[in-house]
Order: C-alpha cells, then sequence, then structure tokens
C-alpha cells in the first residue's frame, strides 16, 4: 500500500530538519571547542611571557644587587617589577626558607657579613640562648647541630649537640631529648620541637658577650624537617629575598621568588669537624 504524495514530502522534511540540527550541533560544537584553544593557546603564550618577564626581573636584580623602582619594560606591553627585602635581622622567629633534606646542612649566621662578603668577626648575637625548632613528621626527626666560634682570645672552636624527640631512640643514637615536645617557635613556623640552645651549658662553656658566635650549622637526621629559631636579640641579616612579578599586555601575571643567601661550607664541613674544640682557618 503506497503512502499519499503528501506524507512522504512531510517525511522527507522531518528528516531533513533533522539532519540539519545535527550538522548545526556539530558545527557549533566544532566552533566553541576552536574557541576555546585559540583562548588557551593565547593565555599560554601570554603566560609564558609573564614568566619569561618575572625571569627577567630576577637576572636583573642579581646583577644589580636591587630590586626596580616600579615597573620596568621588557617588551611592548610586558613589564616586570623586583622587590628586594632583608631575610632575619631582627629579633623572634626567623623560618628558614625551604624545607630541609635529612643529611643536608643549613648555616644561620651569627654574624653580619661585610660588603666583600667576609664575616665581620665581632660579637653580633650576644643573647645567652637561642630556640632551635623544626616540625612533626610521619619519621621523627632529630636534629645535629654545631656551633662555631671564635674565643675572646681569638681561637676558633666548635661546640656539638644532637637532640631527638623520640626517646625510644636514645639508647642507640645517644642523642639527648629535647626541650619541649609542643609549640615549636610559634604559629606560622610550621615547627612542633623545640630546643634550647643555651651557650653556657656547653662544655667549654660559651660566653657569647665575649666570644663571637660566628654560625650555627643545623641538619635534620631520620628525615626531611622544617627549621626555625627563636632569637631573643637581634638576629644577623642571612640575606635577601628577591619577587618577581611579570606582567604581560592581557594582564596575566607570574611571580618567581628567589632566596639569596650568603654562601657557606658544604655539609662535608661539618663531618671533617667532629669534635669539639680548636680547629685552624
Amino acid at each position: 500500500m503506497q503512502l499519499p504524495h503528501n506524507h512522504k514530502q512531510g517525511q522527507i522534511l522531518l528528516i531533513s530538519l533533522l539532519v540539519l540540527s545535527i550538522a548545526t550541533t556539530v558545527a557549533l560544537s566544532l566552533i566553541g571547542r576552536s574557541t576555546t584553544d585559540v583562548s588557551i593557546s593565547n593565555q599560554i603564550t601570554e603566560s609564558s611571557r609573564a614568566f619569561s618577564a618575572a625571569e627577567a626581573g630576577i637576572e636583573d636584580a642579581l646583577q644589580s644587587g636591587v630590586g626596580t623602582s616600579g615597573a620596568q619594560v621588557l617588551t611592548a606591553g610586558v613589564t616586570y617589577n623586583v622587590v628586594k627585602a632583608d631575610i632575619g635581622g631582627a629579633a623572634g622567629a626567623y623560618t628558614f626558607p625551604k624545607k630541609v633534606s635529612r643529611g643536608v646542612t643549613e648555616t644561620l649566621w651569627l654574624v653580619n657579613h661585610n660588603v666583600d662578603g667576609t664575616l665581620a668577626e665581632v660579637p653580633t648575637y650576644t643573647a645567652a640562648s637561642i630556640d632551635l625548632c623544626w616540625s612533626s613528621e610521619t619519621v621523627t626527626p632529630a636534629i645535629s647541630v654545631s656551633i662555631f666560634y671564635k674565643t675572646a682570645g681569638g681561637a676558633y672552636r666548635v661546640a656539638k649537640g644532637a637532640y631527638d624527640p623520640d626517646g625510644t631512640r636514645a639508647l642507640a643514637n645517644k642523642f639527648s631529648g629535647v626541650t619541649a615536645l609542643s609549640g615549636g617557635c610559634g604559629a606560622g613556623t610550621g615547627t612542633t620541637y623545640k630546643q634550647t640552645l643555651s651557650f653556657g651549658n656547653f662544655v667549654p662553656a660559651i660566653d657569647p658577650a665575649s666570644d663571637t658566635l660566628l654560625m650555627l650549622r643545623v641538619a635534620p637526621v631520620y628525615a626531611d624537617a622544617n627549621l626555625a629559631v627563636n632569637a631573643i636579640g637581634a638576629l644577623p641579616l642571612q640575606g635577601s629575598k628577591l619577587q618577581s612579578t611579570g606582567m604581560s599586555s592581557s594582564g596575566i601575571t607570574r611571580k618567581i621568588v628567589v632566596y639569596q643567601e650568603y654562601r657557606s661550607p658544604p655539609s662535608i664541613f661539618d663531618s671533617v669537624i667532629y669534635s669539639q674544640g680548636s680547629f685552624g682557618h
């Protein structure tokens, strides 16, 4: 039985509309995807330009030794601005710039540096003690400390200590216990354990008023750890912090932060000079 002619035309029209709808949907989807891809590509390009500008700012600051006085033009529409700030140089809590890997030694300077980078070997940190703090981790870290100082008579000496919050390891490692198992150096430092280093308790006793404290050498044992100190007196400068912000013509910004610390001896230095006593220089 054949359908009437007008029924066939209706079916053809319906199928045509369906095909046209599908084609339109596919076309719009492709156009939308292409637009999104172009937008993402532009953002990646602009982000790369901003990041390159931030890198250029860091290079500029490292060469000049100062920050910038406002935005500097790198290329048309692309700028960078660098802010330089001192790290250390004040009393209170000081947090080491990055988490320290186990067995890696970090240096806390207890004297100032001259312009040429040499040490100003005069008593600078003269408080009787300093709090050393570190973080709690899955594996409890212990801390090894070396205090390098110059006596009033001109002899260079090193005093050492090792401290472990985990008392179950004391029989094996012979480390001392810690001053506090909670609180650390205060909120914002990311630390839990605290050891108060009283310089007069070392043998021979260290007198910060007449002996020149040069530096603390601190290394986590058993696990990586965040380190901080709580200084009673003003802590000498530890270096500087460079923060460079690059901006593209479309307003995208990227930021790079570099900590420029004073040069210090490698970790092997502490293994070579192990016992407390005098050492040459």
